[in-house]
């Protein structure tokens, strides 16, 4: 990790920042809570933000355009989501790769290869299997960005105002994805339009990166290195030190626990619900523009309650909120019904807003300050694991028979029963959390 007291920087924000700032006046009161060094920092990463959300959204977008545009096959949307989440399987590649090169090039270079991947998925359309493996291979791209943001973050805010800055900056990624979601919405009668909004959001990625660039940052910026670690030994420390941290090891487990709910289930929703209703703006409303525009609205309130409570606590109420969102899931797969499926949505999406904090921030609670990067890639790569066999699982329980290519999958055939599976493993992990929150001992941070 960087050194948590920055040297002065090279880049100064110049007079054009305080201009902007004076004429956006919610920005200007959320920067004015910020300290005066954190500041430049905000304002430039709120403007990426801008560029990175809007790409965000492309999963959910994605999922719905294979299912009711390219006419996939659910092995299209689960092998495109497995590359989604499995992707975090590669950040220790991250905190490795940081050990010599700046972190602003570890968000900057991907965000840049990840626009260019775009732009050919916009040029290469109509074969599904095509396009979910390039749309899956710019997400797998994408977790470099991921990882030295979350390393960042501690870096560029200090612990107090930690969560309301990642809270505002997350707000503005879902605002920016709201708007992409519209789009994708209003598109709905257009089909052939969609490429344009591939190229739209590649663009935007670009702007990304060049304000990404701006952020004033110290020297170096480097992860703290040891020169005589070969990468199996520093791996081999690592280990040590994260088998030895019990309580971060159980934290992790009832992460897992109702992490693969929500990964089991997700590409599945896309599907219940153009078989319960064929419209593609249906879909896209249910499984896009509400659950963003409910983030907008959820995550800074979310941010400044996180920064009052331990990560277990936030945690347990975010499950209990996916538990009784996948109990309606349920209830409309089996009726079929479309407004369960709009009131589970709602509650899943109420929920998101703070659980994306949750998740990016939850890991330092438990952390030294030389382990933070550490502590980050493993809470990341245990993401990817359950990310990889979270959506095969997923599949598995809900078809009877499945074929890819020369491949023929046995199922569970449950169907939307599947829902009732996460909904299990959601109320799992509350258990686990909220005995842990009832245990609590405080964060590292302040024990060191």
């Amino acid at each position: 990790m960087t050194d948590p007291h920055p040297k002065k920087s090279r880049h100064r924000p110049g007079r054009r920042i305080a201009g902007v700032v004076r004429n956006l006046p919610v920005l200007r009161t959320v920067i004015g809570r910020m300290p005066l060094r954190s500041r430049p920092a905000l304002f430039f990463e709120t403007l990426s933000n801008v560029g990175t959300g809007a790409y965000i959204t492309l999963f959910s977008i994605s999922l719905v355009v294979l299912e009711t545009v390219l006419d996939g096959e659910p092995w299209h949307l689960v092998l495109m989501s497995m590359m989604f989440l499995g992707s975090s399987l590669f950040s220790p590649l991250v905190t490795y790769a940081g050990r010599s090169i700046p972190m602003r090039y570890l968000v900057t270079v991907p965000n840049l290869l990840v626009a260019v991947m775009l732009l050919v998925v916009a040029t290469t359309w109509h074969d599904p299997f095509v396009f979910a493996l390039l749309v899956g291979s710019s997400f797998v791209i994408r977790v470099f960005p991921r990882v030295a943001e979350m390393n960042m973050f501690r870096v560029l805010y200090p612990a107090t105002h930690r969560g309301m800055a990642v809270g505002w900056t997350k707000s503005v990624s879902a605002l920016s994805g709201f708007g992409v979601a519209l789009i994708s919405w209003r598109l709905a009668s257009f089909p052939g339009w969609y490429p344009g909004l591939y190229t739209l959001v590649a663009a935007m990625l670009f702007s990304s990166v060049f304000f990404y660039s701006r952020i004033p940052m110290p020297r170096g910026c480097f992860f703290f290195r040891d020169d005589d670690l070969s990468p199996v030994h520093a791996f081999r420390q690592g280990v040590k030190v994260i088998l030895r941290d019990r309580r971060f090891m159980l934290y992790q487990l009832g992460f897992a626990i109702a992490g693969i709910a929500n990964h089991m289930s997700l590409p599945l929703i896309p599907i219940v619900v153009n078989g319960i209703e064929p419209d593609r703006g249906t879909n896209f409303l249910i499984v896009t523009v509400v659950p963003v525009a409910l983030t907008i609205a959820t995550s800074p309130l979310w941010g400044r309650y996180l920064d009052k409570r331990d990560p277990m606590f936030g945690r347990g109420i975010f499950n209990a909120l996916q538990a009784v969102a996948y109990g309606f899931y349920t209830l409309g797969g089996v009726t079929g019904q479309l407004w369960p499926f709009v009131v589970g949505t709602v509650l899943h999406a109420a929920s998101a807003g703070g659980s994306v904090i949750n998740w990016l921030t939850g890991s330092m609670y438990f952390a030294r300050t030389e382990h933070v990067s550490l502590y980050n890639a493993v809470h990341v790569a245990f993401t990817g694991v359950r990310g990889l066999i979270g959506p095969a699982v997923g599949l598995w329980l809900f078809v009877n028979q499945e074929t890819i290519g020369q491949w023929q999958i046995t199922g569970w055939n449950l169907g939307p029963r599947v829902f009732v599976v996460s909904a299990v493993l959601s109320v799992i992990g509350l258990a686990i959390m909220m005995a842990m929150h009832a245990t609590d001992t405080g964060p590292r941070e302040q024990s060191d």
